[in-house]
């Protein structure tokens, strides 16, 4: 039994990292690389001079343990497609739910800006997902 409980919980671990590897690896070639200049460009009026890192490293971990239950652990005996159609759909919600709420209430966050941010979440969100599954299978045995 405790080879078990060992067993999953690096299974867990696994597939934590690669969510939280490939969020960082795939958010810091959208944000540095494709499409950071426009991001800075259309918020500009409503940037910090000095970003806070904390909230963001929270956002990442809950948002990765979200990612991990509703996509990989709940597909985790199905094809990969599964974890990522799971994920693509937290995507939708999540992203969709900070984009439209920015939009209604912050004068300046524009229409286009939270289109293109959702978009890329329901992306980013259901890549991550089946890295986090392709982790915890990997580290399972198959």
């Amino acid at each position: 039994m405790l080879a078990n409980i060992i067993r999953f919980a690096s299974n867990i671990v696994v597939a934590m990292l690669a969510i939280l590897l490939s969020f960082a690896v795939l958010d810091g070639i959208w944000l540095g690389v494709i499409a950071g200049d426009w991001y800075r460009a259309e918020m500009q009026s409503l940037l910090r001079e000095q970003v806070i890192t904390w909230p963001w490293a929270v956002f990442y971990l809950l948002y990765g343990g979200v990612i991990f239950v509703l996509a990989v652990v709940a597909n985790r005996d199905k094809p990969l497609y599964y974890a990522g159609i799971d994920g693509a759909l937290l995507g939708l919600a999540a992203y969709g739910t900070y984009n439209l709420t920015n939009y209604s209430l912050i004068d300046g966050f524009s229409l286009t800006l939270a289109l293109v941010d959702w978009c890329w979440g329901i992306v980013v969100t259901g890549l991550c997902a089946m890295a986090g599954w392709a982790g915890f299978r990997l580290k399972r045995g198959g």
